[in-house]
């Protein structure tokens, strides 16, 4: 959370800044939407570096192993705060999709074969965003293009090995545990447009770019001894397209 405030307090600053006066030439200042999200990462796998638990030595990265996300949608709210009418400062909650994860090539000497499963597990991502956005035009046209900018703060939680993964490794008397995915800050770049129904309803659509990527770590245990402790690099790198309804206060 340390760093979701970093994020969140120079967006915070910037409206405090301009409370005195915020509010656009209609006396509105807050504009709410709810609508839906398709994430799509676009990361490709990264390797997959593994230490013997016997010898504390790291081996290269294997570039032929590798993780990856899947497409994933959600619910999502926006929550701007209207400088002028022009300039605001917003808010971006979602319900938290689960994303299921893709495992490319072979890990364990090749006895686990990542390409045999659909997935080997997925994760649930809780990844606020604090925005700042430009909208052109007047608070009186049609249509009105924005562009924006600012920082999403992903916290991945609630892994789970997928059972088909767990079982096979069974049978040789194995087992993955202490699996943990980096918390990460990440830049978010967005373009899109509002289309004024009234003067107080809104359509909106947008399209995202988040500049994304953690680091996992997991624990290979035969019987009840620590193995292989494994790491990778995840990237992310979602592009993000939302479709709501919206309504200015």
């Amino acid at each position: 959370m340390k760093k979701f405030a970093k994020a969140l307090i120079p967006a915070a600053l910037f409206a405090v800044s301009f409370a005195t006066h915020a509010e656009n030439s209609n006396g509105q200042v807050l504009a709410v939407s709810a609508g839906w999200a398709h994430i799509m990462p676009q990361g490709t796998k990264q390797g997959v570096s593994t230490q013997l638990a016997s010898t504390g030595t790291y081996l290269p990265f294997t570039s032929s192993a590798g993780f990856e996300l899947k497409d994933s949608d959600t619910a999502e709210f926006k929550f701007d705060y209207l400088v002028n009418d022009n300039v605001s400062v917003g808010l971006i909650l979602g319900v938290p999709p689960t994303f299921d994860i893709k495992g490319k090539g072979s890990l364990l000497s090749g006895l686990l074969n990542l390409d045999n499963y659909s997935k080997v597990g997925d994760v649930k991502v809780y990844s606020p965003v604090v925005t700042g956005k430009y909208t052109f035009g007047t608070v009186d046209s049609k249509l009105r293009p924005y562009a924006g900018a600012g920082f999403m703060y992903a916290h991945f939680s609630n892994f789970k090995l997928d059972s088909a993964v767990s079982s096979y490794l069974g049978n040789y008397g194995a087992s993955i545990r202490n699996v943990k995915i980096d918390d990460a800050v990440a830049p978010v770049a967005f373009i899109g447009a509002d289309y004024n129904i009234t003067k107080n309803w809104f359509a909106t659509a947008s399209v995202s770019y988040v500049h994304l990527s953690t680091n996992a770590k997991l624990d290979v245990y035969s019987g009840n001894n620590k193995y292989v402790e494994g790491k990778s690099k995840i990237e992310i790198n979602p592009i993000v397209t939302y479709l709501g309804v919206g309504y200015r206060f």
